[in-house]
């Protein structure tokens, strides 16, 4: 009897480490999360004790088979979204450095050291090393670089598509045309880069055929969501049947919801990116980035990564972390309403 209690406390504790894997489980309402964890494990601890008590139980091929499709119900969520976690870890592993703020300061003030003793070959060397590893903000590291009479090259990120989407508002299609056909070629499964093209094509250049050779050649490729196709499909139809844009626009560009109802999901994270890298404390655009991640992208996983650089970074508020959190559950409980 000692033995199967101590085996059912063993049992108990794996299914409560277990039971935190519940997507509906954010952390938002701690006693709500509480009684659904304690559900699980109590209905899972009552299953079991019926296998141990019943006399001749594991015998009885149909009972095993009962509680067994039972526990299976109860547990197939939480083992769903365990493996589904280990998986992103290992193709996205999470940042576990600890964090130090002053560490950026010490390194410029290195830059500066190296500088004033006459080695400015190694402060050049440790400002690129800086620039790489991103652990120093480029606009504080050029200015500083300037002050000190050096000056690096532009470190700005390459942003294509943003690029090629701001040349199309401007009615530049021949040059989008040359920026997004190169990234094609390099990956023929650049889904942005594809429709962006084929709705030059078929809207601005009056060219359908173009578009239509387009879409097929991303039919062919791997990996590909049908959704994507299809949805390809019918937008080419529709910018077909519409007006050409004129060679110029006035008009002030598209808002990222609208861009988002278009499809162009790596277009928008470039542009949210490149604006956080201008306004690192707008809160506003930190949320909407994860948003994109959690519920356009359906990467959840990167959207909890975001969460937890708000909750770390001492640029906001705990009111504002704690609004991160409460978001954070919210998408997975859209998530797990959409599967």
């Amino acid at each position: 009897m000692i033995t199967h209690l101590a085996a059912l406390a063993f049992v108990g504790l794996a299914f409560w480490w277990l039971s935190g894997y519940d997507a509906k489980v954010t952390g938002g309402d701690k006693m709500q999360d509480l009684i659904r964890r304690a559900a699980r494990c109590g209905i899972t601890l009552l299953l079991l004790g019926l296998l141990l008590v019943l006399p001749g139980a594991l015998s009885v091929m149909p009972l095993l088979l009962l509680i067994g499709g039972m526990l299976a119900l109860v547990w197939a969520g939480c083992i769903a979204e365990l493996f589904a976690r280990w998986f992103h870890h290992l193709v996205d592993p999470a940042d576990e450095r600890e964090i130090d703020p002053d560490k950026g300061l010490r390194d410029l003030d290195m830059i500066a050291s190296l500088v004033k003793n006459g080695r400015r070959e190694e402060a050049v060397q440790l400002s690129r090393k800086l620039r790489e590893s991103g652990d120093v903000s480029v606009l504080v590291l050029e200015t500083r670089l300037e002050h000190l009479g050096i000056k690096l090259e532009s470190v700005q990120k390459p942003r294509p598509l943003t690029d090629a989407y701001h040349l199309r508002m401007q009615g530049r299609f021949q040059e989008a045309e040359s920026i997004l056909k190169p990234l094609l070629a390099e990956d023929p499964r650049n889904v942005d880069a594809a429709m962006m093209l084929m709705r030059i094509y078929a809207q601005d250049l009056r060219q359908p055929q173009k578009a239509v050779e387009i879409l097929e050649a991303l039919e062919k490729q791997p990996h590909v969501s049908p959704n994507h196709v299809e949805f390809a499909r019918r937008s080419i139809d529709e910018w077909s049947q519409g007006k050409p844009r004129p060679e110029k626009v006035d008009a002030p560009p598209e808002s990222i919801d609208e861009m988002l109802a278009q499809g162009y999901l790596g277009t928008v994270i470039e542009i949210l990116e490149q604006k956080i890298e201008e306004q690192p404390g707008d809160f506003d655009l930190w949320i909407k980035l994860a948003e994109v991640h959690a519920l356009h992208c359906g990467n959840i996983h990167r959207a909890e990564k975001i969460v937890r650089q708000i909750e770390t970074s001492p640029g906001f508020t705990p009111e504002q972390a704690q609004n991160a959190r409460t978001k954070l559950g919210e998408w997975r409980k859209a998530r797990s309403h959409r599967h």
